[in-house]
C-alpha cells in the first residue's frame, strides 16, 4: 500500500520548493510543507485572514497559492489567493519567508436560481522562462513562449539565478506583446537582472465547477463557470452532467483535467465548442466494483504524463488470484496521493466471437475469434500481441477441445487481433473455453 505524503487534511499542492508538497493545515491554522514521505519540514501561519471552514481544494500557480472553502451558515463559497511572505527583492534581498498571506479573493454567494457549491476549482496558469539574460535596467524581454499573454496582464518575474540577485522576485505589467520575436514590453525596467530559463508565471482565470446548473432546481446537471482574473467578472459558462459530482480538478498548459466518478476528464479550453479532449480510467473503484473511491484534490503534470490523486484508500489487485482489495489508510483520516499515467497502456480486454451458431457444426464450421484491446482512454491499441488459446472446461466431456489459427495475432488499428477456431470432429458436445491473452 504505498503510503506517502500522510496528510490529515484532504488538501495539497506542489508549491515553490522542487521535491516537496504543501498542504493547508486546519489544526495548525497554517500552511505546512511536507516531503514525499509525510515528514514535515516547515510551516507558514496564516496571516491577514482566517479560515471559515476546511479547505477543500489547493493549487498553486509558480507565485501564488489557491484555497476553495464553503461559506459559512450556507452562504455559498469563496476562492481564496495567498503569497508566501515576505519574499525576497531587490529591496529585501534577505527576506525569508514566515507567514501565509492572505492577497485577493473571489466570493460567490447564494442567489434567485443559482446555488454555489463545489468540491472542485482551478486556475488557468501558465508557466514561461526568459530566453536569454536581461540586465535590470531593460524594459524589453524575450520569454520562451507569450501564448496566451496580452496587454495589461501582470507578470510575476523570477526567484532570479543571476550573480547578485539570486532570488528575488518582481512583478510587472505588460504593456506590448511581439507574437513574432516573442519580445514583451514591460511598464518599467526590471530592477533584478536574469538569466535564460528563469521562472516567469502569470495567471488568467478560475474556473469553478459548481454542482448546479443555474436553473434552480436539482437536475442532475453542473455547471463550469470561468471567471477572468483580476477582472472577477464571469467570462463563460458551460452546463451538463460531465460538471455534475465533480470532486477535484487542476488546469496544466491548456489542458483542464478533473475527476468524475472512476475517470480523470480532460478538456482543452480553448475548443471553441468545449468538447471534451479525453477521459481515462483511473482505478477509482472500490472491491465491491461499485462504490466509487473519491479523489480530493488533483495535480496535474502532463509534461510528465503523470496525474497525482489525493485519497484516503486505495484498491489493489492480488496477482495471483485476480481479485481486489479497498484498504483505508490509517489512522484516519489520512490522505496519500496515488498516481495515474497517461501515457496509453492497456487498460481492457474483451473477447467476441461470431455467435450466429449456438452450437458448433462439425468440424468444418469454423469460427472467428476476436480480442478487442483499449487503453485507459477507452481507444484502441496497435500493434499489441494477443495470444489465442482453447482448453476444455473443467465441466465438460473428455474430448479435443480443437484448434485455433494463428495462435499469436497482432492489434490493427481498431485495437482488434483475429484468430480461427477450427472445433474438433468430437462424437459428444464438448464445453471449451476459448481464450485471448495480451502478451
Amino acid at each position: 500500500m504505498p503510503v506517502n505524503v500522510q496528510l490529515n487534511d484532504a488538501n495539497f499542492s506542489l508549491g515553490p520548493e522542487e521535491g516537496f508538497f504543501y498542504s493547508v493545515s486546519s489544526d495548525l491554522n497554517s500552511l505546512i510543507q511536507v516531503e514525499a514521505d509525510g515528514t514535515v519540514v516547515d510551516s507558514f501561519p496564516i496571516a491577514l485572514s482566517q479560515l471559515r471552514n476546511p479547505v477543500k481544494e489547493l493549487h498553486y500557480d509558480g507565485t501564488f497559492f489557491w484555497t476553495l472553502e464553503d461559506l459559512p451558515s450556507d452562504l455559498g463559497l469563496v476562492i481564496k489567493k495567498w503569497r508566501l511572505f515576505p519574499f525576497k527583492t531587490l529591496a529585501f534581498p534577505s527576506a525569508i519567508p514566515f507567514e501565509f498571506r492572505w492577497q485577493d479573493e473571489l466570493t460567490l454567494i447564494h442567489g434567485p436560481n443559482i446555488r454555489w457549491e463545489a468540491d472542485a476549482f482551478a486556475v488557468e496558469h501558465y508557466h514561461r522562462f526568459f530566453d536569454g539574460s536581461f540586465l535590470a535596467g531593460v524594459s524589453i524581454v524575450r520569454l520562451n513562449s507569450v501564448e496566451h499573454l496580452n496587454i495589461g496582464d501582470d507578470i510575476y518575474l523570477g526567484p532570479s539565478d543571476f550573480g547578485g540577485f539570486i532570488g528575488n522576485e518582481e512583478t510587472k505589467r505588460v504593456t506590448f506583446v511581439n507574437t513574432a520575436t516573442l519580445q514583451v514590453t514591460l511598464g518599467s525596467p526590471i530592477q533584478n537582472s536574469y538569466i535564460s530559463n528563469d521562472p516567469v508565471d502569470y495567471s488568467k482565470s478560475l474556473f469553478i465547477f459548481n454542482q448546479h446548473s443555474f436553473t434552480g432546481i436539482e437536475d442532475n446537471r453542473g455547471t463550469l463557470a470561468q471567471f477572468s482574473y483580476p477582472g472577477k467578472f464571469q467570462q463563460k459558462v458551460d452546463t451538463g452532467g460531465k460538471y455534475h459530482d465533480v470532486s477535484a480538478a487542476d488546469y496544466d498548459g491548456s489542458t483542464l483535467a478533473w475527476v468524475r466518478g472512476s475517470q480523470i476528464i480532460q478538456l482543452n479550453v480553448f475548443n471553441p465548442t468545449f468538447d471534451l479532449q479525453s477521459s481515462l480510467e483511473a482505478n477509482l473503484v472500490q472491491d465491491d466494483m461499485f462504490t466509487f473511491i473519491e479523489v480530493f484534490d488533483l495535480i496535474a503534470d502532463l509534461d510528465s504524463n503523470v496525474f497525482l490523486k489525493l485519497q484516503d484508500r486505495e484498491t489493489t489487485e492480488s496477482v495471483g488470484t485476480g481479485s481486489f482489495t479497498t484498504t483505508v489508510f490509517t489512522p484516519p483520516p489520512q490522505y496519500n496521493f496515488q498516481t495515474q499515467v497517461t501515457t496509453p497502456v492497456v487498460n481492457s480486454i474483451a473477447l467476441d466471437m461470431d455467435t450466429r451458431f449456438a452450437k458448433p457444426f462439425p468440424s468444418a464450421d469454423k469460427i472467428i475469434v476476436a480480442t478487442v484491446v483499449r487503453d485507459q482512454f477507452g481507444l484502441p491499441v496497435l500493434g499489441q500481441s494477443v495470444q489465442f488459446g482453447a482448453a476444455l472446461s473443467d465441466s465438460s466431456p473428455p474430448g479435443t477441445p480443437g484448434t485455433l489459427s494463428p495462435v499469436i495475432a497482432i492489434t490493427n488499428t481498431s485495437g482488434i487481433a483475429v484468430s480461427t477456431y477450427t472445433p474438433s470432429s468430437s462424437p459428444v458436445n464438448l464445453l471449451v473455453d476459448i481464450t485471448g491473452t495480451v502478451l
